[in-house]
């Protein structure tokens, strides 16, 4: 096993659990626990982080230009993981404001330091691959770890969230003490990801003349980045809305949320561990397109079978389903970030510049900005179509408004799927093209 590697990936832990915790909890506290409208909660995440405008190519433009004994990016995985870990505490741990309008000023206020800690550290974050190695498979190695921690962290932020806020009551104080947990479990894995990447490689800046506008040009060249960027768009949208969803739809179909977010996300990560390593075995002996493509297929199927979920289902049922999905999202996890990689090393080779930062920022603003605008999408929607936070747990919703939870829930990410699949069609990079893509760069063709 790689070290390094190792090390590096349980950063994923930290920054998805994180995120998780905001898609996954934060609308549903908000609305269920504080009282907010559900579109005015869904905005203001949204508009926390729209701020990813500016802080995300600042933050590749910094990273790009730093230059240390540690390399160009540990100093700030360094800096920022406990500022990750306080911003977590924060958010779920609001004093007693009875003007809501102070209220949003300060929902407003801790949401925006959340967005900036964390970009502080993902954006340098996700440019050190593509400088720790030029193998075309080993970058599917590495994305295994990571794509391990990511569901590890997503188990972090669902399932486990959810047991402890069964134990503790459901109430403010439970989700104040969660808060601070995940708090604590982000900060220790960015802290380790920092310490345990002391011997990876990393390559130093090479400041080169070309005006603004070619470099514009260079990047619209990269036709995989463009692809993919767009890919990523409907994954983390895709990802947001359903995750978003699930507490509003395990209350409305169930009559219970948290206490079903244990077997769900445990469920889910045991399959996605099981299929990761399947996965990684199928991708060798194909490409990785092509097990993005049967991943998507198999995914959309185990979404649709929401669909046919009832109050009075056995819970081996619900760990079935949530197990299969997380078998195809492993699949996809580690084909979508390894193909990051890829694209930053194509651009380097193509471009002779190494704006693995600036890249990283690309690709860390659409994941942000596309997973604040689930809680949007799905807020907006509960509020149209009239979702009543005051009805007690048990009790039936409007079927408007369960309309509005199985819109979140299924339909818009099997819209979403099904947009990846046709894009993919039309992304071409792969090992061969890598391959003479270097020879170019080394003049050999």
């Amino acid at each position: 096993m790689n070290m390094t590697h190792l090390g590096w990936g349980v950063g994923s832990l930290g920054t998805i659990t994180l995120i998780n915790a905001v898609s996954a909890l934060y609308l549903f506290f908000l609305v269920s626990i504080i009282g907010l409208n559900p579109a005015l909660a869904g905005l203001l995440i949204f508009i926390s982080k729209a701020i990813d405008v500016i802080s995300d190519p600042v933050m590749g433009w910094i990273s790009d230009r730093t230059e240390t004994r540690w390399g160009r990016r540990r100093p700030y995985l360094l800096g920022s993981s406990a500022l990750c870990g306080l911003s977590m505490g924060l958010l779920f741990s609001l004093p007693a404001l009875e003007d809501q309008t102070v209220l949003v000023g300060y929902l407003l206020l801790l949401l925006t330091f959340y967005t900036l800690a964390l970009t502080a550290f993902n954006v340098p974050y996700m440019a050190m691959p593509a400088e720790m190695t030029d193998d075309y498979h080993e970058r599917s190695s590495i994305m295994a770890f990571r794509a391990f921690f990511l569901v590890s962290g997503s188990f972090m932020g669902t399932a486990g969230a959810g047991l402890l806020l069964t134990m503790w009551g459901r109430d403010a104080e439970a989700y104040s003490r969660v808060g601070w947990i995940l708090g604590a479990i982000a900060f220790v894995a960015m802290l380790v990801c920092a310490l345990g990447t002391s011997k990876a490689r990393f390559t130093l800046h090479r400041p080169i003349a070309i005006p603004v506008r070619n470099q514009l040009k260079l990047v619209l060249l990269n036709k995989p980045f463009l692809v993919l960027g767009s890919i990523k768009a409907m994954q983390f949208l895709q990802l947001a809305s359903a995750t978003t969803a699930t507490l509003f739809f395990f209350v409305s179909v169930y009559g219970v949320a948290e206490e079903l977010l244990f077997a769900f996300g445990g469920a889910s990560m045991v399959g996605s561990v099981i299929g990761l390593r399947a996965w990684l075995i199928v991708q060798r002996r194909t490409s990785k397109r092509h097990v993005f493509m049967m991943a998507l297929i198999m995914y959309i199927i185990g979404l649709l079978s929401w669909l046919l979920a009832q109050a009075d289902d056995p819970l081996w049922m619900l760990v079935l389903r949530s197990g299969f999905i997380g078998i195809c999202s492993g699949g996809i996890i580690m084909c979508s970030q390894s193909m990051i990689t890829d694209v930053i090393d194509y651009d380097r080779r193509i471009s002779g510049l190494h704006r693995e930062g600036v890249f990283s920022a690309s690709f860390s603003f659409i994941e942000k900005t596309t997973y604040a605008l689930g809680p949007l999408i799905v807020g907006s929607l509960l509020t149209i179509f009239g979702y009543d936070a005051s009805i007690p747990r048990g009790q039936p919703q409007p079927d408007s408004a369960l309309f509005a939870v199985t819109l979140g829930m299924v339909w818009i990410p099997v819209a979403c799927c099904a947009a990846q699949f046709i894009l993919l069609r039309f992304y071409s990079l792969d090992e061969e093209t890598l391959y003479n893509a270097r020879r170019h760069e080394l003049g050999q063709a």
